[in-house]
Order: structure tokens, then C-alpha cells, then sequence
């Protein structure tokens, strides 16, 4: 996988969701996902570029890593995953989620977890429809985070 295709659409979706003055370090992205260890991975979606058909052009990604439930077992999470809203309906995502998912049964997983932000009606119906289950209305899981800073408050604390 190319470090400035996984930039490039990560880029695209922090814009896409108005996220534009969220900084992504291409060195984070180097470190933590090309290294000896990856914590990540990626498929990356690319067609024949109609304007240079010899190359291939990048229309979409998913980034995943595995994580472990203690009441399900391994999982596979789905951080990110993402189309060009040009090349949606031509089965690409489609054909990304059955990728992620011949991925997650090969690795033993259980189950395949990932947020979708409330505002994204569309990708909700896509994904229900698919068979998933919305966690926070079935089970009323809230999705909590502590940033850098509250991390270093408590790691400082006796």
C-alpha cells in the first residue's frame, strides 16, 4: 500500500466531514502502519485512470486493525472506510466490505465493529440493511474518548 494514497483519501474524508482542521501526520501514518509492528492496515480501492489508463487511480479505503472483546472474542475494527463520492453505486464498497470481511473470518474473528457518525443517514441504511446492528440502540453502548491531554492528567495523578 502507498503512504500518499492512504494520506491522500484520508485527507478527502476529514474534508468530507467538515473535520478539515483535524492535522494528519503523514509520520504517524509511516510509523504506525509501515513499521516492523503495523497497528493498522489498509485495502485500498483503485481503478484504470480514464485520463492515463496505464496507471491506477485510488476511489476509496478501508483502514482496520483487530482488537479483542472480552464477551465476543477477536474482532476486526473498522477505523475508517471510505469512496469518492464520485465512484459510489458502482459496487466498490460493496466489494471492500466483502474483502474486510473474508479478511476478518480467514483471522478468526468474531464479529467486525465501527462507528458511522449520527448525520450519516445514508451509510446507516446501507450498513442495516447489510444486517448490522446499531449497538447503541440495541445494547445503549456510549462511545467515550480521552484526548492526549485528560491522558496525561491521569497518568500524572497518585
Amino acid at each position: 500500500m502507498d503512504i500518499s494514497n492512504t494520506q491522500l483519501l484520508a485527507t478527502t474524508i476529514l474534508q468530507s466531514a467538515s473535520l478539515s482542521s483535524t492535522t494528519l501526520y503523514s509520520t504517524y501514518l509511516l510509523r504506525d502502519g509501515f513499521g516492523d509492528n503495523p497497528l493498522f492496515y489498509c485495502l485500498i480501492a483503485e481503478i484504470h485512470d480514464p485520463q492515463k489508463p496505464s496507471e491506477k487511480l485510488a476511489v476509496g479505503f478501508a483502514m482496520y486493525y483487530f482488537t479483542y472483546d472480552p464477551w465476543v472474542g477477536k474482532l476486526l475494527y473498522l477505523e475508517d472506510f471510505y469512496i469518492i463520492q464520485a465512484y459510489r453505486g458502482l459496487g466498490i464498497g460493496a466489494e471492500m466490505l466483502r474483502r474486510i470481511s473474508q479478511i476478518a473470518i480467514r483471522t478468526n474473528c468474531n464479529c467486525m465493529h465501527f462507528l458511522v457518525v449520527i448525520w450519516n443517514q445514508a451509510s446507516i441504511k446501507y450498513y442495516t440493511r447489510r444486517g448490522a446492528l446499531d449497538l447503541s440502540s440495541e445494547e445503549g453502548w456510549h462511545l467515550f474518548r480521552f484526548n492526549r491531554e485528560e491522558l496525561m492528567d491521569m497518568a500524572r495523578e497518585e
